[in-house]
């Protein structure tokens, strides 16, 4: 007599508990206390081209990694970028600057970031920045409990290092 409620009640307790473990599994912004640097990244330059109009910049394509719990610490770039997520989800916050984002391949609806907003980008949404316009200091993690891919469009300065960690006040410190 109450063996179908009690089965019912066991399966809706069940799928709560995978969708809890799940949310719980997924990755978050890097701990306030987190050395400065990376864990769990790892970027790959795929081609690039010298740029003629642009004498001593280059325009790369590469492709990062982020494995399950990986995280980036607020960091800048001397670099334009437009960053595509592929597959999982990034995790990104703009601690300083300016960012947009577009949603789903639409490039005509643009979202402009706010500071210290934290958002999660899907397969197809993009974020881009300028940091020779305005100085931009991020962080970034993977938002998905499994590994997430993204491609980046980068112009940047020949001969200068691609990423420079800073502190809260956007003062550069040592990289690990």
């Amino acid at each position: 007599m109450y063996r179908k409620p009690i089965a019912l009640v066991m399966v809706i307790l069940s799928v709560l508990g995978l969708m809890v473990a799940s949310v719980l599994a997924q990755g978050g912004p890097p701990p306030s206390d987190a050395t400065p640097g990376a864990v769990g990244f790892q970027g790959t330059l795929l081609g690039g081209i010298d740029l003629a109009v642009a004498p001593g910049y280059r325009l790369v394509m590469a492709e990062s990694v982020f494995a399950p719990d990986a995280y980036v610490t607020q960091h800048t770039h001397p670099t334009a970028i437009v960053v595509c997520v592929q597959s999982g989800a990034l995790g990104f916050a703009i601690q300083q600057g300016t960012a947009s984002i577009t949603r789903g391949g639409d490039a005509e609806a643009v979202e402009t970031l706010e500071l210290h907003t934290e958002v999660v980008l899907e397969p197809r949404d993009c974020v881009a920045f300028d940091q020779f316009a305005a100085h931009t200091s991020h962080t970034g993690w993977n938002a998905s409990d499994g590994q997430t891919v993204l491609w980046e469009a980068r112009v940047l300065k020949i001969d200068e290092p691609f990423t420079v960690f800073v502190n809260d006040q956007g003062t550069p410190v040592p990289a690990p």
